[in-house]
């Protein structure tokens, strides 16, 4: 066996070897296309299913509104506070007849509002979405705060 011979067959292994590295590298990134492009398509098919029953469950709503007055019923029992923040201050200010204090006593009549425990926060917000319809908004926003 000659000398090239020999060269000429370690010149073959090495290009076999650096062809089945090449090959595996590019078999490793289409896999890794692969699964992106599963993941969004997943993705995209969540959102757009969950948009859908949102609008569903937002029209239903919206046509069983006429029949019932629980949604006026529970929506003005959770403002009652809202309602009383925003109104004492005016009362107050006219009962005494001196409207200069009136900016820094909504101020502090709000900041009560602050005082109240979450879960009223987040009941009142998940009642107003409910109410006026807001799923879908109010999913994506919730999407965006998760991540």
């Amino acid at each position: 066996m000659s000398i090239f011979s020999i060269i000429g067959n370690l010149l073959g292994i090495g290009k076999d070897a650096l062809n089945n590295k090449a090959k595996l590298k590019r078999l490793k990134q289409e896999q890794d296309f692969a699964i992106l492009e599963a993941q969004t398509k997943a993705n995209v098919d969540r959102i757009l299913s969950n948009t859908d029953s949102d609008n569903q469950i937002d029209l239903i709503t919206a046509q069983q509104k006429d029949k019932t007055f629980k949604d006026e019923v529970v929506t003005y029992l959770f403002l009652i506070p809202v309602f009383i923040a925003t109104v004492s201050p005016f009362i107050i200010a006219f009962k005494e007849n001196n409207f200069t204090h009136l900016p820094q006593d909504i101020r502090v009549s709000y900041e009560n509002l602050n005082q109240l425990p979450n879960w009223y926060k987040y009941v009142l917000g998940a009642i107003i979405i409910d109410v006026l319809g807001f799923r879908s908004f109010a999913r994506k926003l919730v999407d965006k705060y998760l991540k």
